[in-house]
C-alpha cells in the first residue's frame, strides 16, 4: 500500500502526516516552537528551531511506519521573510506574516499603486507581505539588508539545507510575496524596486519552482534522517494546498475555516482577477489559482471576549451557544481586535461596542461578538462570490466546526449551504497530495 506523508510547517507547531491511497490518515506526529515577540509589533521564528522539530518528527514516522513512504511534499506558511548569508545561514529570525512592523512604510503606497500591484502580483498590500516588510528594512534596517546575501523564507532554507538543489521556493509561495508577476511567472522588477526603497534590491533571489518540483536529497542528509531514497516534492503554501487536499477545484465549493483567525479561499482556472474587490490570488499549480481573503478576527476575539466574561459562562462554548440562541439587540460590535487583512485591509484598525448602555446583558455583548466576527467572514465570502459565482455549498474547518450552534449562525447569516469539511489535516494532505501529483507525472516533476 502507497503511503505519502505531507510535512506542514505551521506558525507555532509542525505536524507530519501518513495517508494511504484513500486520503485516510494512518499516522501522525507534532511536534511545537516558539512565536517570537521581541519587540512591539514582532512575531519572528528561530528557523533552526523549526527545522529541528521538522527533522525530528520526520525521524519519528519514517520509524514508526512500516514500510518506507512513497513519497514527502512540504507546506509551509506564505508571506515569510528570512535573510541568509554568503553561504545560506540566517542572519536573524523568519518575520512572519503576523509581524505587523511593516505598518509604518503603508503610506509609501498610495491607493492607486496598491491597486496596481495587487492587478500585477495577487498580492494585497499589507504589512503581512514581503513587498512591504522589504521596504521597510530598506528604510529602518537597512544594516541588516546589507549583512545579507539572499533572501529566503522557511521552505527556501530548508530546502537548501536539505537537498542539493540550492535556494528555491516554489510557486505558490513565491506568488504570496507580493514580488513575483502573476502572468509570466518570473519576479516583478518594479516591485522589487519598491521593496528597495527605490533602489534594486541588494539581495540575490530564490530560483521559483513548480510545486510538483522533485527535490534531491543531499546523501548526508538522507542517511542521518533515514529517508533513504524517499522522494522529496517542493510543495507549497498551507494555504493553497488546503484546498487541494480538501478537493476543492471549482469556484462553486468555497472553503471556509475559522481557528484563532480565518480565511475563505475558492480555487478556480486562469488568471481571475481579483484586484477589484481586494483579495488575494495565488498559484496552485499549473492553470489552477487560490483566490480569497484572511482575518486576523476569528476564535481568538471569542476567547478573548470569554476571559472578560468568564463569570458569566461556565465555558466558551457555553457562552458561544448562548450567543448563538439570543435574539438580536442594538448592540454592534467591530471585531477588528487585532488588526485587520480581509475585509478592509489596515493594520491598524480597532474593535469598538456601538451603543453600548446600561441595560445590555453578558449574553447582548457575546452575542454581538459572535455576530461581529462571523459576518465579517461572510463580507469575506460576498467579496470571494462577486469575484468568481455564489457559493453553491461552504465546507467549513477549523476549531469553530465543534460548535453546531456557530456553523449553524454562519449558513443562516450567509445564506449558503454548509457542511463540516471531512479530511483531516488539509494542508498536509495536500502536500502529500502534490508529493502523488509529482510521482504520477514524472515529466511535471522537472
Amino acid at each position: 500500500m502507497a503511503i505519502h506523508l505531507g510535512l506542514d510547517l505551521g506558525t507555532t507547531s509542525a505536524k507530519i502526516c501518513a495517508f494511504d491511497p484513500s486520503g485516510k490518515l494512518v499516522e501522525e506526529r507534532s511536534g511545537d516552537y516558539e512565536l517570537l515577540h521581541p519587540e512591539p509589533g514582532a512575531a519572528v521564528q528561530d528557523v533552526k528551531s523549526i527545522v529541528e522539530v521538522a527533522e525530528r518528527i520526520l525521524q519519528e514516522i519514517l520509524e514508526a511506519l512500516p514500510e518506507p513512504p512513497a513519497g514527502l511534499g512540504i507546506s509551509c506558511p506564505m508571506h515569510g521573510v528570512l535573510l541568509l548569508d554568503a553561504d545560506g545561514e540566517p542572519t536573524g529570525p523568519v518575520i512572519t506574516w503576523a509581524d505587523v512592523r511593516a505598518q509604518s512604510v503603508m503610506d509609501r503606497f498610495p491607493d492607486a499603486l496598491r491597486r496596481r500591484l495587487l492587478h500585477r502580483t495577487g498580492t494585497p498590500v499589507h504589512p503581512m507581505s514581503p513587498l512591504v516588510k522589504l521596504r521597510w528594512l530598506s528604510e529602518f534596517r537597512s544594516e541588516e539588508l546589507e549583512q545579507a546575501t539572499y533572501l529566503g523564507d522557511l521552505k527556501s532554507y530548508l530546502v537548501s539545507r536539505w537537498t542539493t538543489d540550492g535556494l528555491l521556493l516554489d510557486e505558490q509561495l513565491a506568488s504570496a510575496t507580493g514580488l513575483l508577476d502573476l502572468e509570466s511567472g518570473e519576479w516583478d522588477e518594479a516591485a522589487l524596486t519598491l521593496a528597495g526603497n527605490g533602489k534594486p534590491l541588494p539581495l540575490k533571489l530564490p530560483k521559483i519552482a513548480p510545486a510538483r518540483h522533485r527535490l534531491t536529497w543531499k546523501p548526508a542528509v538522507a542517511e542521518r534522517l533515514g529517508t533513504g531514497e524517499v522522494p522529496l516534492v517542493i510543495g507549497g503554501s498551507d494555504g493553497c494546498l488546503a484546498n487541494l487536499g480538501s478537493g476543492l477545484l471549482e469556484p462553486g465549493k468555497v472553503s471556509l475555516t475559522i481557528g484563532t483567525s480565518g480565511a475563505v479561499r475558492v480555487t478556480h482556472r486562469g488568471l481571475n482577477d481579483g484586484a477589484e474587490h481586494q483579495l488575494f490570488n495565488y498559484r496552485l499549480y499549473d492553470d489552477y489559482f487560490v483566490l480569497g481573503g484572511a482575518t486576523n478576527n476569528g476564535g481568538k476575539v471569542l476567547e478573548w471576549t470569554y476571559e472578560l466574561l468568564r463569570g458569566h459562562f461556565a465555558s466558551i462554548g457555553k457562552m458561544i451557544e448562548a450567543a448563538a440562541a439570543a435574539p438580536d439587540s442594538d448592540l454592534v460590535f467591530r471585531p477588528f481586535l487585532n488588526g485587520e487583512r480581509a475585509p478592509i485591509w489596515d493594520a491598524l484598525a480597532t474593535a469598538a461596542f456601538v451603543g453600548l448602555r446600561g441595560h445590555h446583558t453578558p449574553t447582548d455583548l457575546a452575542r454581538a461578538v459572535l455576530l461581529g466576527v462571523t459576518d465579517n467572514i461572510v463580507a469575506i465570502l460576498r467579496q470571494v462570490e462577486a469575484a468568481t459565482c455564489a457559493a453553491e455549498v461552504i465546507f467549513a474547518s477549523g476549531g469553530f466546526t465543534r460548535s453546531r450552534a456557530w456553523v449553524e449562525l454562519l449558513a443562516e447569516r450567509s445564506g449558503r449551504k454548509v457542511e463540516i469539511a471531512q479530511t483531516p489535516q488539509a494542508s498536509a494532505y495536500g502536500a502529500a497530495r502534490m508529493a502523488e501529483l509529482s510521482l504520477a507525472s514524472p515529466s511535471s516533476a522537472q
